[in-house]
């Protein structure tokens, strides 16, 4: 992996040789809040619908008929939009990606707003889905992370067309970066490739100071956790969720808190909570913990699907089970399968040219750095019995939001 700069367009290359198809992926930092929720999923679905020179139809069969795969995706932090070709086909489908990100007409606009709200009616018809939603809008309150699915429906008819448009302009003055990876003999044409046609991946000496604050803690009213009760009578199951804001990738704790997730709660059959819960309490149909980084905080979150009569016992699991990672060292089986479980999934996500390229991609636009997945590895191979008790302690015994979906005569006591 190398990166160059040149002419102010940041490039990473990566050379696998013998692979037929190549990996192009554009990365662009959000550094602004919206100003209305949904915004960028908007900007998202609209990029590929058509430009000044090519119709949505257009697009479409040229990208289908030569099997180019083109797509965006829209996160917190950054806006993703990349592109997977055989390598004869690197010329036209890097035209096509160029004429994308220049020339985009973000037609159909009033049709996409109808489409996105309809996907937000059907998603909070999930009740698991209304659950998450409801945590994630308590806990990032007042902040853009907290831009939920409810928000954006409350919000979405509030975007205007060039609310979208201004977009572009305004991720076209953030950070920017091009990952490739495939197998190309010569780098020096690449690289000038990209400084003449894609010349407005210029990179200005002004960019990177971000609009959005750090959130690395939730702010608790009475310095206890605060419940949110979702009333759904015809509910068979209760959805429970509980989440705290934990240390961000950038912090030395995070290797930390990725083992104790995984031994806790993420690595399936064997986690504690699914051992514990699941398999010998009966509670769950469905019971796990996850962690998701971001470049301004860190959530972790425990989820558990069981029959509403168990909710207080669920959430008593919970606890018991995070003070006994807190109180009491992990063991030996469970700190090395931890490690060998994420270790291995890190080796499995890396292995085509599109996973090289969005990672290199994404280490660098969230400002980790090109090195950062070597550091990662050595840093989890370090992490001992101690430090995931720590990690318990530190985090998982602070204020939490709980977002519980039952029947109301569940909810009446808890």
């Amino acid at each position: 992996m190398k990166l160059i700069q040149k002419d102010n367009i940041d490039i990473i290359l990566q050379n696998t040789k013998n692979t037929p198809r190549m990996a192009v992926c554009t990365y662009f930092s959000i550094d602004e809040p919206e100003k209305y929720a949904g915004i960028y999923t908007l900007f998202s679905k609209l990029l590929l619908k058509g430009t000044k020179t090519r119709s949505a139809e257009d697009l479409a069969n040229i990208i289908e008929s030569n099997g180019i795969e083109t797509s965006v995706k829209c996160k917190q932090d950054y806006i993703k939009v990349s592109t997977l070709f055989l390598n004869e086909d690197f010329d036209l489908a890097l035209e096509i990606l160029a004429d994308i990100l220049q020339n985009s007409t973000f037609d159909n606009f009033e049709k996409e707003v109808f489409k996105l709200k309809g996907e937000i009616v059907s998603d909070l018809d999930s009740p698991q889905i209304k659950a998450s939603d409801a945590l994630v809008d308590r806990i990032y309150a007042n902040h853009y992370y907290g831009n939920s699915l409810v928000k954006t429906l409350n919000d979405v008819d509030k975007i205007q067309k060039q609310d979208v448009v201004d977009v572009l302009a305004q991720i076209m003055n953030s950070k920017k970066v091009i990952s490739i990876a495939g197998d190309f003999s010569d780098e020096e044409k690449i690289v000038n490739y990209f400084t003449q046609k894609f010349d407005f991946m210029k990179n200005s000496g002004d960019y990177g100071v971000s609009k959005i604050p750090n959130l690395l803690s939730f702010d608790s009213a009475g310095k206890k956790d605060e419940i949110i009760k979702i009333v759904k009578n015809d509910a068979k199951q209760a959805q429970i969720f509980k989440g705290l804001i934990v240390d961000t990738q950038f912090g030395q704790d995070y290797p930390k808190i990725v083992v104790m997730n995984n031994i806790l709660g993420s690595s399936g059959l064997s986690s504690r909570l699914f051992v514990e819960l699941r398999d010998k309490q009966g509670l769950a149909y469905t019971v796990r913990s996850s962690l998701e980084p971001l470049r301004h905080s860190s959530l972790f979150y425990y989820y558990i699907g069981t029959e509403p009569k168990n909710i207080q016992k669920s959430l008593e699991g919970f606890i018991v089970e995070t003070k006994k990672m807190a109180e009491n060292l992990v063991s030996d089986v469970e700190l090395n399968g931890a490690k060998e479980n994420i270790l291995g999934r890190l080796e499995y996500f890396s292995q085509t040219n599109m996973q090289l390229a969005s990672i290199a991609g994404y280490d660098y636009i969230m400002g980790l750095g090109l090195d950062y997945e070597e550091k990662y590895r050595e840093k989890l191979s370090l992490v001992t019995k101690e430090d995931v008790s720590k990690a318990a302690e530190k985090y998982l015994l602070n204020p939490a939001v709980i977002s519980i979906l039952a029947p109301e005569e569940y909810l009446k006591n808890i």
